[in-house]
């Protein structure tokens, strides 16, 4: 009976030996092909090092072995720069949220959700490479494109603390002019909004955002005006009032060309209907009833 719990446990132990040998053998086959992908990526071509990383990935998943991140990362950042989109969201998407993530790996994950229009993600991958990476290689253009997905997702006060921090030639974009322009009147920085709007003009004289936004407060403040100044009079009909009345009349005069400049030059960019009655609005006011009919119609289609 001894002799044979023995043997039994001989061949247990065999059994085991060999099964780790076995093992061990399967690791070093993993082992040889990632080295051997290694070298094809420090001396080949991208195609040929990504193809082999791929051959890497699948024998590891083959032999049910977790695939090392570095491998994911190099094949991800590989099929970035192929301008595989899809490899590369598959690839990085495994190390995403793993310490392996480093500042080229949200960089590029940034970049690839932008391109198949995922905010969200795209959103954390690039508060990913600015709170942790602020002396990176492409923290200029990082915090530009995370200023943009603020303005986007209606994060508007992280987006106005945000501005400051960007490189000055981004700030001096007109598109992220703009952005900036609308997230200072979301917030309700109105007298900010309108100088930030003179200024935009002074550089770009058709932006359309500063365009509309000054379009639209002049002709408010005279039309206020107007009707403050006429309920004035006709309250009180003295001679001094009529002369308050005249005075008035000359600054809404000024505030309806100004205007009227101003949505002129948005119906030159875009003849919208809206801008259209507009102007038809404001010639009606001046008595040019002929240029008044011209725009009506334009604005009835």
């Amino acid at each position: 009976m001894t002799l044979k719990k023995n043997a039994f446990r001989i061949i247990f132990v065999l059994f085991v030996m060999v099964l780790i040998a076995g093992g061990c053998a399967a690791l070093h086959q993993l082992d040889e092909k990632a080295g051997a992908a290694d070298e094809i990526y420090e001396t080949g071509d991208p195609a040929e090092a990504l193809a082999a990383y791929e051959e890497v990935i699948a024998a590891y998943e083959e032999q049910e072995e977790s695939v090392p991140p570095r491998i994911y990362r190099r094949a991800g950042l590989l099929a970035y720069e192929l301008g595989d989109t899809g490899k590369t969201l598959d690839y990085l998407g495994e190390i995403r949220r793993t310490p392996h993530a480093d500042a080229a790996t949200h960089a590029a994950l940034a970049r690839s959700y932008r391109e198949i229009d995922n905010l969200s993600l795209e959103i954390t991958s690039l508060e990913n490479y600015v709170d942790n990476y602020p002396d990176g290689e492409e923290i200029d253009e990082m915090r530009a494109m995370f200023f943009e997905t603020l303005v986007e997702s209606n994060n508007h006060e992280q987006a106005y603390e945000l501005w400051p921090e960007l490189e000055q030639s981004y700030r001096q974009e007109e598109e992220m002019v703009s952005a900036y322009m609308q997230v200072k009147q979301e917030l309700g920085y109105e007298e900010s909004v309108t100088e930030l709007a003179e200024k935009i003009l002074e550089v770009h004289p058709y932006n359309a955002t500063a365009l509309e936004w000054l379009a639209r407060k002049h002709f408010r403040e005279a039309d206020e005006r107007y009707n403050r100044e006429m309920a004035a009079y006709d309250e009180n009909r003295t001679h001094r009032q009529y002369a308050q009345l005249l005075e008035a009349l000359e600054i809404v005069n000024t505030d309806l060309h100004i205007a009227l400049d101003y949505f002129k030059r948005l119906f030159e960019k875009e003849p919208l209907p809206s801008y259209a009655s507009y102007i038809a609005s404001i010639y009606e006011r001046l008595q040019n009833e002929e240029k008044a009919e011209y725009y009506r119609n334009k604005a009835n289609g």
